[in-house]
């Protein structure tokens, strides 16, 4: 499980979740990851630059869950069954139902 700190304005943070639960402070991001939407309204086009901080992570699991997270909050219907819920109303997110969701999409 990673645990995912996003900060203004378009800067996403991945660690452990044992490592943030752990300490919060001290948990050292697997992959960084920042969108810039500069061509947006001129290209309807977004640049991502991703970075792998710690070498727990192979590349591509790291594409992958850049890649999901992207996705999650680019389809509305994702976000609002998925991310909102959880940010909003965690004891109605699902757990086990998003990881088979999430299996399900990564085969």
């Amino acid at each position: 499980m990673l645990f995912l700190q996003f900060q203004l304005p378009c800067h996403f943070f991945l660690a452990y979740l044992e490592d943030y639960k752990m300490d919060p402070h001290a948990a050292t991001p697997l992959i960084t990851f920042s969108a810039f939407n500069d061509l947006v309204v001129s290209h309807e086009l977004s640049l991502v630059r991703c970075d792998i901080i710690n070498r727990g992570i192979e590349e591509n699991e790291a594409r992958k869950v850049v890649e999901q997270v992207i996705q999650s909050y680019l389809h509305e219907d994702e976000y609002h069954t998925k991310v909102q819920v959880f940010n909003k109303n965690p004891s109605h997110f699902d757990v086990d139902d998003f990881i088979s969701f999430r299996n399900q999409q990564w085969k």
